[in-house]
């Protein structure tokens, strides 16, 4: 059984941003350390414990992905928001009073 997953959101301060996105890369890359498929001899190979290191081998895949997802979703809104910051901003638009006569 997949264990089920939530989305959160919280807050951080900017200058800790690369400490988390390294935090969350770190966990994916030892994730990914785990995904490794060990040598089987072809006699070994249509067993039961065949079937839980291939089961646990994707499982570690699936959660390095999950885990690369967020932080390609992090650095994006990041990239995002530098790009906004060299734009320059257009004045909001004068608001026409249609009252008056």
């Amino acid at each position: 059984m997949n264990p089920q997953r939530i989305n959160i959101q919280y807050s951080i301060d900017l200058e800790e941003l690369p400490t988390e996105v390294k935090r969350l890369y770190e966990q994916a890359v030892s994730k990914l350390g785990e995904a490794t498929l060990p040598e089987l001899r072809e006699e070994n190979l249509l067993t039961s414990s065949t079937i839980k290191i291939i089961d646990q081998v994707r499982q570690n895949l699936a959660q390095s992905d999950i885990v690369l997802n967020d932080i390609q979703s992090i650095v994006s809104s990041y990239v995002e928001y530098e790009l906004s910051l060299s734009q320059p901003q257009e004045p909001a638009p004068e608001r026409i009073d249609e009252n008056t006569d």
